[in-house]
């Protein structure tokens, strides 16, 4: 697929990685002549990144199933089994930006397969890891594969147009929300069939099938001004996301107002604000802050941390109120595999969600599509608050959180991508990717935290009324994310 015509600016140079410079002719005189820009090139396009989005968005959930048999098999409690999660995630809200800056210098195809190699290193590690240290070097490579997905929003931008461009943001950020559904499922099978080692297996086995169909489908992406590496704000950006998120993770165990929580916030405070204050004053900054402030991009980005934060209070409670045994009066007595099962309607329903959000943004426009999303998700939130002991309310209610939740990241990417000056698109939605994990690094402490207080009064067990709490939480901040949504500035 050829690349869109891209007028030359200071920051986008039309210089191509490759052969892309005769496409890019091809491309303009295909627009000229009204043909349909859906064709098979763009279809083996958008499939092709997809997968690779399938193949990331997967791994983020893949290994909850067997967090048990870590902890069985290196000799750890949960706190430090958590950590398999978190270092995916820690590495994955650094690595976004960062990588989604270079893709905007030096070629966004050359940087996704990169992204994939490096995906595909940490599994082959993790998979023979002998020892908890190696598999967390294996899963931190692993998380720079996080920039994935800005990086192939960035190449549908440059590669697509109209309708096409919508569709393809549709089916990215659908496929996005599957992955991490789909794989509580495929998750729970391999670990009960085979062993936790062939989670990893799987994971490289489908970068590398990623790495072989971005190769051949996607096209080299034209150059921006390939400056020097803003290495102080990469080091200030870093240094704040990790304390940030450290902060966030650790709340919990120990304690939110402890030293050590409130050192790492004062620390995320101090590096982000001299990360604006030196982005400002450098002449190719990682990230241009200047765009970031503008008040409809402000305004998505606030937005992905309600997206990011509601779906995470039900990944997180519902498998703890389907797995409950019976006789306590509430839950359902699953297996993992069963768990998995249940949620997959809602994971479907992500993937539909993003496939309809281009239909409905043409309809309605891209704030009412928000507020329509967020309002989806707080109506799911209700029902399940209503009737938590119930199955067939759970999974319809569910889903419909998840349906709201494909809708509304369409909606957000496809603003992001539109807003964001063209040789920036990868770094701005890397940085709204970062958001989208703040919002998910909530909602997981956050939820233990309400069915622990509940839980304490009722001498340790949780009860039904701790998971009506947690859903009427999860319906009211959806309640006011769709209010938020109102304050988007009309978009043309």
């Amino acid at each position: 697929m050829p690349e869109d015509p891209v007028p030359p600016t200071p920051h986008a140079l039309p210089a191509p990685e490759g052969p892309a410079g005769a496409e890019s002719a091809a491309h303009a005189a295909s627009l000229a002549s009204g043909e349909n820009p859906a064709s098979t090139s763009s279809r083996g396009l958008v499939f092709a990144l997809a997968f690779a989005v399938l193949s990331f968005s997967m791994m983020q959930t893949l290994l909850v199933p067997a967090l048990p048999l870590f902890m069985a098999e290196f000799g750890i409690d949960a706190s430090l089994a958590g950590w398999i999660l978190t270092s995916y995630l820690l590495c994955g809200a650094v690595a976004a930006p960062i990588l989604g800056s270079l893709g905007d210098r030096y070629g966004h195809r050359k940087i996704l397969l990169l992204t994939l190699g490096i995906f595909v290193l940490g599994g082959a590690l993790a998979a023979l890891a002998p020892s908890l240290p190696v598999l967390l070097i294996g899963r931190v490579l692993q998380g720079a594969s996080t920039a994935t997905f800005p990086l192939a929003l960035a190449v549908v931008r440059r590669h697509t147009a109209g309708a096409t461009q919508r569709s393809a943001t549709g089916w990215l950020s659908g496929t996005l929300g599957l992955g991490a559904g789909a794989a509580l499922v495929v998750g729970g099978v391999i670990v009960e069939a085979l062993s936790w080692h062939w989670l990893f297996v799987t994971g490289a086995a489908m970068g590398l099938v990623s790495i072989g169909l971005v190769a051949w489908r996607v096209p080299a992406s034209a150059r921006g001004n390939a400056a020097r590496t803003d290495w102080p704000g990469t080091l200030l950006l870093t240094t704040g996301l990790l304390a940030l998120l450290l902060g966030i993770s650790q709340g919990g165990s120990w304690g939110w107002a402890s030293p050590g929580v409130l050192g790492l916030f004062g620390l995320s405070a101090v590096a982000l604000t001299l990360l604006v204050v030196v982005e400002r004053r450098t002449a190719s900054p990682l990230i241009d802050v200047r765009t970031l402030a503008r008040p409809a991009l402000a305004v998505t980005n606030g937005l992905t941390l309600f997206l990011g934060f509601i779906p995470y209070v039900f990944y997180v409670g519902l498998p703890v109120l389907l797995q409950a045994d019976p006789a306590a009066g509430h839950g359902q007595g699953f297996t993992v595999t069963e768990t998995g099962i249940a949620l997959l309607p809602g994971a479907v329903l992500v993937f539909l969600g993003g496939r309809f959000a281009p239909w409905l943004i043409g309809r309605v426009g891209s704030k009412l599509a928000a507020c329509v999303a967020l309002t989806v998700m707080g109506i799911g939130g209700i029902g399940s608050a209503v009737a938590p002991n119930s199955l067939a309310i759970i999974v319809v209610f569910f889903a419909l959180v998840g349906l709201g939740n494909g809708i509304g990241f369409a909606v957000v990417s496809d603003l992001v991508a539109s807003l964001a000056p063209r040789a920036e698109i990868a770094a701005a939605l890397g940085v709204n990717g970062v958001l989208r994990t703040v919002g998910s690094a909530l909602g997981a402490p956050i939820t233990t935290a309400v069915l622990t207080s509940v839980a304490v009064a009722a001498n340790g067990a949780s009860t039904l009324g701790s998971f009506t709490a947690l859903f009427t939480i999860g319906a009211a901040v959806s309640v006011l994310g769709a209010a938020f949504a109102l304050t988007l500035p009309a978009q043309r």
